[in-house]
């Protein structure tokens, strides 16, 4: 009887092992989720600044209690897309929820990448056996239309304007759990995606892990006839033949003397002082001094791939620029923002608008001149998912009142066409911008 009960004990033991080995995740019940969803709620309501600025009070709660209700039917991608849709009744992008990316719950993913163009949604990079369907635009994922497809993820993206959708949809157009349980694809393993011409093309989604680690090819013609990135981090995917080398090099600021433009160009891709290299204020220092000493006739600053930060850390910048008056007087700064540009990087682009009078040139960042703001987490342990809630109302610029967007001085975008052939529309624009026109 011992050892019946030593080996009983062993065999247990095991198992646990093995669950826990798995993520636990057998173990996370209805109940679970039930209270997480409460405790979830309570913590919305008792740390946002003011939970109830985009929805009503008996809205959020009504869909509280309806997902509530549902849980012990629904799966786990049901109930995470469920939350999603929840927080992003919210209304701003720094209260979120990724029900996609929750921890040992992540969505399989298949082996393409989307961009979301003025011309329509189109592959930027892929596995090479997927090459062919480079330059074909998306119409269709299995029966669905593509802007039905689009307008079902939407609900599930927490965004202060609309280029947070334009921004994020792209990736949650190739999440399979994601697609499968709002309805677009019939299957939660596998798709068809339908392109412009006809072409069709049947997809089996994978773990997230093995997508990072195919062999891509990119159709950014700055890779060469290899069309080899050596990343596949946004900003690669985006580098001109001026940016690639630094972002070799991984640095997240920096700045060039283009002889021949006569500019100074300067890079800021993390809000953050990077360890291990010169502060940012050491940078900045030495490129004013570089400035003071030698003929520049226009500044650029590029905040596309900035997704913020420490907002702070770019004051030696703006302060720098606002001694200087007389250039953002006679409209030699400029200021690159796209849809990534958000948080500290849009505090930053405000900034150097009000105070430096820099124009600002590219497409609308995707965070809101004055919105709640500061990020911070709620962990909720049961069930092992986080989100974030805006604890703070951040007013950047009193002036712009309660717009959506950044006013844009010069608006230019990325087509397919100007994709692919490595051309940057944006930097072109700001090079080519007529001087003392504020």
């Amino acid at each position: 009887m011992k050892h019946i009960k030593n080996q009983s004990t062993c065999i247990s033991l095991f198992v646990i092992l093995v669950f826990c080995a798995l993520g636990c995740s057998i173990f996370v019940t209805s109940e679970d989720w039930q209270k997480d969803l409460r405790e979830l709620e309570t913590q919305l309501k008792e740390r946002h600044i003011n939970i109830f600025h985009n929805v009503s009070k008996e809205t959020f709660e009504t869909s509280v209690n309806d997902l509530h209700k549902k849980i012990p039917s629904l799966t786990t991608p049901e109930i995470l897309v469920g939350i999603a849709q929840i927080v992003a009744m919210v209304g701003d992008g720094h209260t979120s929820f990724y029900a996609s990316d929750q921890p040992d719950k992540r969505f399989n993913i298949y082996p393409i990448s989307l961009y979301s163009f003025t011309d329509g949604i189109y592959l930027t990079a892929a596995a090479e056996e997927y090459s062919h369907l480079f330059g074909k635009r998306l119409v269709r994922i299995d029966k669905t239309p593509i802007d039905d497809a689009i307008k079902a993820i939407n609900t599930t993206i927490s965004a202060d304007n609309d280029m947070e959708y334009v921004y994020t949809t792209p990736f949650m157009l190739i999440r399979s759990e994601m697609l499968y349980v709002l309805g677009i694809t019939d299957s939660i393993n596998e798709a068809t995606y339908i392109f412009e011409d006809g072409t069709e093309q049947k997809f089996t989604s994978m773990s997230v892990s093995d997508y990072n680690s195919q062999d891509w090819l990119v159709v950014n013609s700055i890779f060469g006839p290899e069309r080899k990135s050596p990343s596949m981090r946004h900003e690669f995917l985006f580098a001109s033949s001026l940016t690639l080398p630094h972002l070799k090099e991984r640095k997240y600021y920096w700045y060039t003397y283009m002889k021949e433009q006569r500019t100074l160009f300067f890079q800021y891709n993390v809000c953050w002082n990077q360890k291990d290299r010169p502060s940012f204020k050491e940078v900045v220092d030495k490129m004013f001094k570089y400035l003071d000493n030698n003929p520049v006739e226009r500044i650029i600053i590029d905040l596309r791939q900035n997704t913020g930060g420490e907002p702070l850390i770019a004051e030696p910048l703006i302060d720098g620029l606002e001694q200087r008056s007389e250039l953002g007087k006679n409209g030699k700064v400029f200021v690159l923002t796209g849809r990534r540009t958000f948080s500290a990087a849009l505090t930053n682009a405000v900034h150097l608008r009000s105070k430096a009078g820099a124009r600002i040139v590219g497409e609308s960042p995707r965070g809101k001149p004055n919105s709640p703001s500061e990020g911070r987490d709620i962990d909720l342990e049961r069930t092992d998912i986080w989100a974030t809630v805006s604890t703070q109302f951040v007013q950047r610029d009193s002036s712009l009142g309660d717009i959506d967007f950044l006013p844009i001085d010069i608006e230019a975008t990325y087509t397919f066409d100007e994709y692919r052939k490595g051309l940057d529309p944006v930097m072109d624009a700001a090079l080519t911008a007529d001087l003392y026109v504020k």
